[in-house]
């Protein structure tokens, strides 16, 4: 029997369920907006230098998503371990949970500028023949990889707080580095108020200081505000614990590195009729994307609140924490469907659109928006699989959508030699996914929850 163990009730297994959830989802939700904003901001400026500029961070961006996926998995990873311990009132799990993590980051930012030196470039020449797009995006890139580490961090430590109810801190670190990426945005790429004019490089150190600030305010958090998680920075590897944390994480890592080959996949069946395809891809992406962080930041709130419960066996808890969950997510999707498909032009115009982007991406915009509330389906079941330990499971449902779905579609459609056909892909992938997402939830469902007393 571990003797450090957590005296103090946790809100997460006394509060009102929709009001916990509510209180946990909307600084994060807020937070994580004006996060994924400055993706949006990034998009904006670069496409002012110009449409090739554009299409770069769009190729570029499938091996920014494998540094976020390895981020991410360690972040869910010590999330689960974190929650359940504190559900057990299990202390030392708590600790421990925390300090895998913190070791996890340095080995992987270390892993993350040999990157930097070594596969940007392969990696762009396989991506295009341009030599434009290409020199554009390894200059990116390399910026980029090289403080991989404060990507990761800053996914750790804003998670840790989330993993303890501390919501507000947390929006205050995101919120934080996401201003500050906007304002930094502007100044280096452009050269104003004296800072050197660093074109799509300076959109890179733009992002790279806003997250190390931001990772910074967040461990400063932990160390000072966050009670519930003691841990030391000079701690030896705790093997288990890392063990334990990597097969809880892996899965969401894995999910999120092949997603950046199905990214890598679907630009490359673009790429095929043109590279202004490419560029309103990526336009595209950059609105949805805001879309899905902020469903995203809403299904990563229910995590903690299921699987304490889950640890506390509280039934009555978990069901109202699904019923709230899909209704919350359904909501914000809905709204976004709304304005992505009424809307598509004045999105893309904010992109300094061309005539021939236009008449692209209206409808391209549309089929990648038309399914949303399907998308939250997917999403929160997937949530709940992890919230339960079945990250592999939940593994599965991405995987069918993107792969036995999504690209081959993409291909078949693509033979027909018209774009907008190469579109319909999207909706048919997230009509099968939100599909297999929910029965796979139903299934464990049934065999974890409702045996409870």
């Amino acid at each position: 029997m571990d003797h450090h163990k957590i005296t103090e009730e946790n809100k997460m297994g006394t509060k009102r369920v929709w009001s916990l959830l509510m209180t946990m989802a909307v600084p994060v939700v807020a937070s994580t907006a004006v996060q994924s904003l400055y993706n949006v901001v990034d998009g904006i400026f670069v496409s002012q230098i110009s449409e090739k500029a554009m299409a770069a961070i769009t190729f570029a961006n499938p091996l920014i998503t494998v540094l976020i996926a390895i981020g991410s998995g360690i972040a869910v990873g010590m999330n689960t371990m974190m929650s359940r311990g504190l559900g057990e009132k299990n202390q030392q799990r708590v600790n421990d949970s925390a300090s895998a993590a913190i070791w996890l980051i340095v080995i992987c930012g270390s892993l993350s500028l040999l990157a930097a030196l070594f596969l940007v470039k392969p990696y762009m020449a396989f991506q295009t023949e341009d030599a434009e797009i290409r020199t554009a995006g390894v200059r990116y890139l390399q910026v980029y990889f090289c403080l991989g580490a404060a990507t990761m961090a800053q996914l750790v430590f804003e998670r840790m707080l989330i993993s303890t109810g501390k919501t507000m801190y947390s929006m205050i670190s995101q919120g934080t580095g996401g201003i500050m990426n906007m304002i930094l945005d502007y100044v280096l790429i452009f050269g104003h108020f004296g800072a050197p004019e660093m074109g799509i490089a300076g959109a890179a150190v733009a992002t790279v200081v806003s997250q190390s600030v931001a990772a910074s305010i967040a461990l400063f958090l932990n160390i000072r505000k966050n009670r519930e998680v003691r841990f030391r920075l000079s701690r030896p590897l705790p093997f288990s614990a890392v063990r334990r944390l990597l097969v809880l994480g892996a899965p969401t890592a894995v999910i999120m590195s092949l997603n950046s080959l199905m990214m890598v996949s679907y630009i490359a069946v673009l790429n095929r009729f043109s590279s202004t395809a490419v560029a309103v891809f990526g336009a595209c992406c950059r609105v949805t994307g805001f879309c899905y962080a902020i469903l995203n930041a809403l299904c990563s709130a229910t995590i903690p609140i299921i699987a304490y419960n889950y640890g506390a066996k509280n039934k009555k808890r978990i069901n109202q924490t699904i019923r709230f969950g899909y209704l919350y997510a359904a909501v914000v999707m809905a709204v976004g469907t709304v304005f992505c498909v009424g809307f598509p032009e004045m999105f893309l115009r904010m992109f300094n659109a061309t005539d021939e982007m236009i008449q692209i991406g209206i409808w391209g915009m549309r089929m990648l928006t038309c399914c949303y509330v399907l998308c939250a389906v997917r999403n929160m079941s997937n949530c709940i699989l992890q919230a339960l330990g079945h990250s592999v499971t939940a593994m599965a449902c991405d995987l069918s959508r993107n792969y036995l779905i999504l690209i081959p579609a993409a291909w078949l459609l693509s033979l027909t030699g018209i774009l907008d056909a190469v579109w319909l892909s999207v909706p048919a992938a997230d009509i099968v996914s939100a599909a297999v997402g929910f029965l796979l939830m139903l299934r464990f469902y049934r065999k974890d929850i409702r045996p409870m007393e």
